[in-house]
């Protein structure tokens, strides 16, 4: 069988805590920072306050809105081809986003992130088995304007691997700029298929800007799913427990799930988290702590509640070195993921509060995700893995190792090989040179970065390349 899913709530607190979400949005509401939403929202009958911007949520409102939401949908790469479905219980690993600096493979020093780092990034995400959607590593910091790093990663990553996209912006013009660049590349019926996914997030706590709820109307003049990601701050802007840190997540993100389902019933929509708590003696904060992690776990709980599916930040660490408490924290935070069964997991390759990338981490966070998604499949008992005849045919004192039983499955799956973990004697170790894991992932950096990855057609880059010069 397969590992259960990890469980911190009980059905009756996540029922207080929807009951909560309900009275909150029902008395106290969300502020509507957008005229033309707000005006919207108002026609179909919701109370308003128009002098605060604010709009109510009646329970029969928010019932009716949320049942006309996917469970499930399917997810298609650059080619036009199915690549996974979202909502189906099995968890898919991305890796990304948003960044700003990059550990250097030649030097190891930290700097600014480049066009070029991302270009890399994506060609070794290409050739990973545990990496099934691409999230934009970083903002890269050496394009022309400032305000259009986003496009250029966007770009980057389509023109070099052909696995899907995740993208975030709270600027509803870079956002469209992205979705022109994903529908340029995608080679199938882009009106119809996912190739995209944008996250598009409310400003904690409990507010809608203008910006991010124009980007979510011009997007759902397409087929881009939303992901639906607050960032409620524990101790800052949401109660400094994890209960109300909850809620308070629960209250912003059903509100734009509703909002969404009012505005386009049928809409394609992920329930997302990114949890983040303060660190009260320097009002830090924190995406990879034990209370972080407790979160993604409950995260994933409601979004099953709402019969939506789900999306959570992992492998996270606070950390800013590729050192004991990063794999700690990256292993609890994606393990607990995984456990949890959140549908789509983003940020391999991602540390130190998620400010910056190297494409080490990326390797090492998908050794991580392989291996907490192997737990989760758990042990498969059938009479031929049983092998009761054959331990009896073998009997005491017997060998098993050039069985056909035994070499029939050296490649069957069920043994998770390697890929930068140390495996090996201490004299083997010794005698490849006492490496550790991280310099075992920067020789294989070295070794996968000869691989052209998977380039886009001259047509196509054209075309991105008209998209991004007119911006």
């Amino acid at each position: 069988m397969k590992l259960a899913p990890m469980k911190v709530l009980s059905d009756a607190e996540i029922l207080q805590i929807h009951e909560a979400t309900v009275d909150i949005l029902e008395n106290c509401g969300v502020k509507i920072g957008s005229p033309k939403a707000f005006e919207m929202l108002r026609a179909r009958g919701l109370p308003v306050d128009s002098a605060k911007q604010i709009v109510r949520f009646p329970r029969a409102a928010l019932e009716d809105a949320l049942a006309q939401t996917p469970a499930e949908f399917s997810v298609f790469d650059r080619e036009g081809k199915f690549a996974f479905v979202l909502g189906d219980g099995d968890p898919k690993i991305a890796a990304g986003h948003n960044a700003v600096f990059w550990v250097d493979s030649d030097t190891g020093k930290t700097r600014y992130s480049t066009v070029a780092d991302v270009e890399m990034f994506a060609r070794l995400c290409d050739e990973l088995e545990y990496i099934h959607m691409i999230g934009i590593p970083v903002m890269p910091q050496d394009v022309p304007d400032p305000r259009n790093t986003l496009p250029y990663g966007v770009r980057a990553c389509i023109e070099n691997s052909r696995k899907p996209i995740y993208f975030s912006t709270d600027n509803a013009r870079v956002n469209r700029i992205a979705i022109n660049l994903c529908e340029a590349a995608f080679a199938g019926n882009f009106r119809e298929q996912v190739y995209g996914i944008s996250q598009l997030s409310p400003t904690s706590p409990l507010y809608w800007e203008e910006g991010v709820l124009e980007a979510i109307l011009d997007t759902l003049e397409t087929a881009v799913p939303l992901a639906i990601l607050p960032e409620p701050n524990a101790g800052l802007s949401a109660p400094y427990t994890l209960a109300g840190l909850l809620t308070m997540n629960n209250a912003e993100c059903i509100s734009g799930l509703a909002m969404i389902q009012m505005f386009k019933p049928g809409a394609k929509v992920l329930y997302a988290n990114s949890w983040t708590v303060t660190e009260m003696r320097d009002a830090t904060a924190l995406v990879g702590s034990t209370e972080t992690t407790i979160c993604r776990i409950a995260g994933a709980q409601l979004a099953r509640f709402y019969h939506v599916p789900c999306h959570t930040t992992a492998p996270n660490s606070d950390n800013h070195a590729h050192d004991e408490q990063n794999a700690w924290e990256k292993t609890f935070s994606t393990f607990c993921a995984v456990g949890a069964g959140n549908d789509l997991i983003v940020n391999c390759g991602m540390f130190a509060t998620g400010m910056t990338c190297s494409h080490e981490q990326l390797l090492m966070d998908e050794e991580i995700s392989a291996m907490s998604k192997r737990i989760a499949d758990g042990v498969l008992v059938t009479p031929d893995t049983l092998a009761t005849d054959l331990i009896k045919q073998i009997g005491p004192r017997g060998d098993y190792m050039l069985l056909d039983h035994t070499l029939d499955r050296l490649r069957s799956g069920e043994f998770l090989p390697p890929r930068v973990s140390i495996r090996t004697s201490r004299a083997g170790w010794e005698s490849a040179g006492c490496k550790d894991t991280y310099q075992v992932a920067r020789e294989r950096v070295r070794k996968l970065s000869k691989k052209a990855g998977c380039p886009i057609d001259a047509t196509r880059a054209a075309k991105l390349a008209e998209i991004v010069n007119n911006m």
